[in-house]
């Protein structure tokens, strides 16, 4: 009847369920039926009452047949709508829970680069029209479909020109529909994309409200807020404004129909042409036609919003997800945790990172990387993990290239304490926890001991129940760090990553840390970066770094002796103490 929709982003999610949705099919064309049978019995009631037969049997039993199709046709109703919700509910979590999936399993490049308040809101605008969609798709525009067209057949059989004229109505309906709904269609992507910004922008500056009142930025931030507001205000506006002028066009179409057909109807009954019950009738079925002809009008509007939407968050499943378990990987058994870099180059968008990385480290020692912000090492430890793939070289974890190691195997060997530390807004407990998620009290709180975390925690009223805050805002950075150690700890992993772990802490801070990282470091592979050289001297390899290049490796002594950055940077770190 309208233009083409393409309804296959909506009904694969409807694709599991077909069962539950021929039966909600069937309670549809039920209740509809029911309804289109009421016209019927005003025919005959009218006719028979108009004729002195007021008092004859029949007439009561179509009133009770009336009563009967009402109160049924509303039972069918009721269970129409909890079918139709509970499909409606289930797309609805199988959207969300297929997006969280599949933005889980996708690579930190990624996330690195989109907000994480636009990604949301795409879920939460989709999840929001689909809900919806399952009844205008399909409980609610068949329906309406097949009424147009029985209404349609009925005032046919009544008067053949009565039914040309309604056609012609009906087909200046569905062009003006088709002509305005498209403006909404473009309107609506525009709202979309600007929704997805903003809430984009919210949701990075919320946890940032330190920095905010810090800066006392506070009526800065709610000019902006406002501002972008405005420009949301006026973008809905607009389309309200296309939205009403369609809805104008509509109503006068369908106004216009009616009246027509309605003195139509009169000058037929005048001239005896149909009866006054035919006339009853056709008045009807004019009414069910139009009232149906208007709800696919809205509805085809919705739906294509609806289907935009749902298309526009479907774009993240182009992006490629991180393959965990390819074909003949490699499970690893009793891992030791030598590592070596072979020839390893690394680029993002085409900018040089990471370029001829050579060096290999034994299980159980100890790797510095040094060097000015910027210059690769954090993004060279990632390449262990496989959290950046690199385009050259070979990266060996006993002896084997990571790639062809079943990825989730490799990282859970390997633990990170980042200076930043990434807590739940959950209790100590289960952040400690999250690290072996069946792990026992027992294990735990050993685990916190050795991180030197057990004694702040016991001093809260709920000890290892309290909750963190979000991001861990009711701890102390140093706090927070100890907790990140016991983490790692409880993984006991063979490779251990410590980027900038003691950087932002004070001298109370780093002790306890600094004791509570030599714990977790004992026979395990360390990769440390760290501008505070004081804290690697022990190291067994001390690689520097510099334009993405190794320009000096070898023990603190070696490099000391060799007189080139390494030892600048520790005379320079040694002077300013």
């Amino acid at each position: 009847m309208f233009k083409e929709i393409d309804l296959r982003p909506l009904l694969k999610y409807l694709r599991p369920y077909k069962r539950d949705v021929w039966l909600t099919s069937v309670f549809v064309i039920l209740e509809n039926s029911t309804y289109l049978m009421l016209p019927l019995i005003y025919s005959r009631v009218v006719d028979t009452v108009t004729k002195g037969g007021f008092f004859e049997k029949s007439v009561y039993l179509l009133l009770l047949l009336w009563a009967i199709l009402q109160i049924g046709g509303g039972l069918l109703m009721r269970v129409r709508v909890i079918l139709s919700n509970k499909l409606g509910y289930r797309a609805s979590a199988d959207l969300i829970n297929n997006s969280i999936k599949h933005l889980i399993s996708l690579p930190v490049s990624f996330h690195k680069r989109k907000k994480v308040g636009e990604v949301i809101q795409k879920f939460s605008r989709a999840d929001g029209y689909i809900y919806s969609l399952i009844d205008y798709a399909l409980f609610s525009i068949i329906p309406y479909l097949t009424t147009s067209f029985l209404a349609f057949i009925v005032i046919f059989w009544i008067n053949w020109m009565l039914a040309v004229i309604f056609m012609v109505f009906i087909l200046f309906f569905v062009v003006v529909t088709i002509k305005k709904t498209n403006p909404i269609i473009i309107s609506q992507g525009k709202m979309n994309k600007f929704f997805e910004k903003y809430y984009g922008d919210v949701f990075d500056r919320t946890p940032n409200i330190i920095a905010i009142k810090s800066n006392t930025q506070e009526a800065s931030e709610n000019e902006r807020n406002f501002g972008a507001m405005r420009k949301g205000l006026d973008l809905s506006q607009r389309q309200v404004v296309i939205w009403m002028n369609l809805y104008f066009w509509q109503n006068l179409i369908s106004t216009v129909a009616t009246i027509s057909l309605f003195g139509i109807g009169i000058y037929l009954v005048s001239i005896n042409k149909i009866t006054i019950g035919q006339f009853v009738m056709l008045i009807a079925y004019i009414n069910f036609a139009s009232n149906a002809i208007n709800m696919l009008g809205g509805h085809y509007k919705k739906l294509q919003e609806g289907i935009a939407t749902i298309k526009r968050s479907e774009k993240i499943f182009n992006e490629v997800s991180e393959v965990y378990d390819v074909a003949d990987a490699i499970h690893l058994k009793n891992p030791k945790g030598d590592i070596e870099f072979k020839n390893v180059s690394f680029s993002y968008e085409d900018e040089k990172v990471l370029e001829d990385i050579n060096f290999k480290v034994e299980a159980g020692k100890m790797v510095a990387i040094i060097g000015k912000s910027g210059e690769g090492k954090s993004t060279l430890v990632d390449l262990i993990s496989r959290y950046n793939i690199p385009q050259k070289g070979q990266i060996l974890f006993d002896g084997v290239e990571t790639g062809e190691i079943n990825l989730k195997d490799l990282r859970d060997n390997i633990a990170i304490v980042p200076q930043e530390i990434d807590l739940f807004n959950d209790s100590i407990k289960n952040n400690i926890a999250y690290a072996k998620l069946d792990a026992v009290e027992k294990e735990i709180v050993r685990a916190a001991k050795l991180a030197n975390c057990h004694e702040f925690i016991s001093k809260f009223p709920k000890k290892y129940e309290q909750i963190v805050g979000e991001k861990g805002v009711r701890l102390s950075t140093g706090q927070k760090q100890r907790v990140a150690i016991a983490r790692a700890i409880l993984r006991n992993p063979r490779i251990l990553i410590l980027d900038e772990a003691t950087s932002a802490l004070d001298s109370e801070s780093e002790k306890y840390v600094q004791s509570a990282l030599e714990e977790v470091m004992k026979n395990r592979t360390t990769f440390v970066i760290a501008h505070r050289l004081s804290t690697i001297r022990k190291a067994d390899l001390i690689l520097v770094i510099e334009c993405g290049k190794i320009v000096e490796s070898g023990d603190h002594q070696e490099l000391m002796n060799h007189g080139g950055v390494y030892k600048k940077l520790s005379e320079l770190q040694n002077i300013q103490v």
